[in-house]
This record gives C-alpha cells, structure tokens and sequence, in this order.
C-alpha cells in the first residue's frame, strides 16, 4: 500500500493524471489518502468500491414479483471517485469488502467500471491496490490491469511468498489469450534496513533469482517518518528523509513503464 499510494502521489505530483483504486477490504490506502472525518462520510453515502459490488451480496435480489430492482443510475456511478489533491483521485475502498470474498461475485466487475466510464482516458495511471493472496479482489485486479508490481520485504519469508505469487500468476495466464496475460513490471525492494548485512544479502538474492525480471535499484528503506507521516495524511515527496528515494523510485517505475509501452 505504501509503494502503491507513494509512486501514485509523486506522478500526480510531476503533472501526471492517477487514479487510486482500493481494492483491499482493509482499505489502508484509503485510510493513508484520506482523513477520518471524510473516509466517514464516504463509507455512510455508499460512494466506495463496495457500490459496484452491493447488489451480489444482497440476500434478496428480487422483488415480490421476480424481476431485478433498478439499480443505481450507470451515468451516476462516477461519482464515486473522489479527488484527494491536484490530478490525484481516489476510488475508496470500504470494510464492507470482506463480504464478497466467498460471494458468486462477477470478477469482472472492476474491468467494466473502468471500461464502462472510459477511464483509460481520462487518466494517465490507475493504480489498484489489492491483498497478496489468491482471491475475488486479486483476480478483478489481474483482470483489469495490464502490469503488475510485485512489492517485496528483504527477508527469508517473503522471498518465498513471491514465489508463491509468481505461481499463482502463472497459473491465471495459461487461461489467458497473449493479449490478456498479466506482465510483471517489475520488483520493488520495500522495509529494507540500511547497512543490514542480512537485508543486503538478500536482496541480492532477490536480484540473482529474478535476472529475467526488472527488480528495481531504488530500495524503500524502513523509516519511521514514513509511517508517522501516513497518520497525517502526508505523502513520502512531503516527509523528511524520504523524498529523495520516492523521486527515483518513480523515476524508475517511469523510465521501464515508457520503455514497455513502446
């Protein structure tokens, strides 16, 4: 969440056009962008993520003479997306979530909102931000995404969860034609501690392993000010000792994302 919200808020901040999408039921990166008293009024007017996804968790779908009640008007379902700050926006994410892991839910449902309201076009980045493990909010994810970043903590119980990862992302691309299959952007190196001998090797290890993948050369070292900042709402380009790493993280998720769109 901190590498999602983060390459997200310094794009916005060079002049880019971002979206946010939470789509995790613990909503973090919704709680990282916005203040309790607005994340409040979000969750009590309905206008979240959840909005899409109501209708297959309701227990009663029909009305007393079986057919489907009207739901919300589509040209409405925009308005939704709420702006955080200048070119950064935010599809907020919402306990209520946790319900449709389980549900017969469309996996789909997020591809066609994003379809739907044509916001290929109307940003230049949409971000979503969803758990690590196999489920509905990963798999509506995958498919409606073209890149993947896989975010990873220099240690020895990570590294074994990215490979778990990585095969669970091989597995949804054999169902998929060449064009729908889910590309690793790259790896990002998060938590590290500077000068840790331990940390270094393996994220070494992490390099060596992954020679076929972009891992990037910017680490996200464990700082505290990051997460102090967090609590106010303020990102890593506004937060002292952090700034610096942020830029050049971005400038390399940039630099390898223009080089795979050519």
């Amino acid at each position: 969440t901190t590498i999602c919200v983060n390459i997200a808020g310094q794009l916005a901040m060079s002049g880019k056009r971002v979206l946010v999408i939470d789509n995790d039921p613990q909503m973090n990166a919704s709680q990282y962008l916005l203040n309790a008293k607005l994340l409040e009024e979000l969750i009590n007017s309905g206008k979240t993520i959840y909005s899409l996804y109501k209708e297959s968790t309701d227990e009663n779908l029909l009305d007393i003479s079986g057919e489907c009640e009207e739901s919300a008007d589509k040209e409405d379902e925009k308005n939704i997306i709420v702006k955080v700050r200048e070119n950064l926006e935010l599809l907020c994410g919402d306990l209520n979530m946790s319900k449709v892991n389980g549900v017969n839910v469309d996996d789909e449902t997020l591809k066609l909102f994003i379809e739907n309201n044509s916001l290929k076009d109307e940003y230049e980045f949409i971000f979503i931000d969803c758990p690590p493990t196999q489920s509905i909010y990963t798999t509506s994810a995958f498919k409606a995404s073209y890149y993947y970043l896989l975010v990873i903590k220099p240690d020895f119980l990570s590294t074994i969860g990215l490979s778990l990862f990585k095969n669970f992302i091989a597995n949804y691309n054999k169902k998929r034609n060449t064009e729908d299959k889910l590309k690793n952007l790259g790896i990002v190196i998060n938590l590290a501690q500077k000068g840790n001998p331990y940390h270094s090797e393996k994220i070494e290890e992490i390099k060596e392993k992954n020679k076929f993948n972009k891992v990037f050369e910017t680490c996200i070292n464990n700082i505290s000010n990051i997460g102090k900042s967090s609590e106010e709402q303020k990102l890593m380009y506004e937060t002292d000792k952090c700034k610096r790493a942020i830029k050049n993280l971005t400038n390399e998720f940039l630099k390898e994302y223009n080089e795979r769109m050519i």
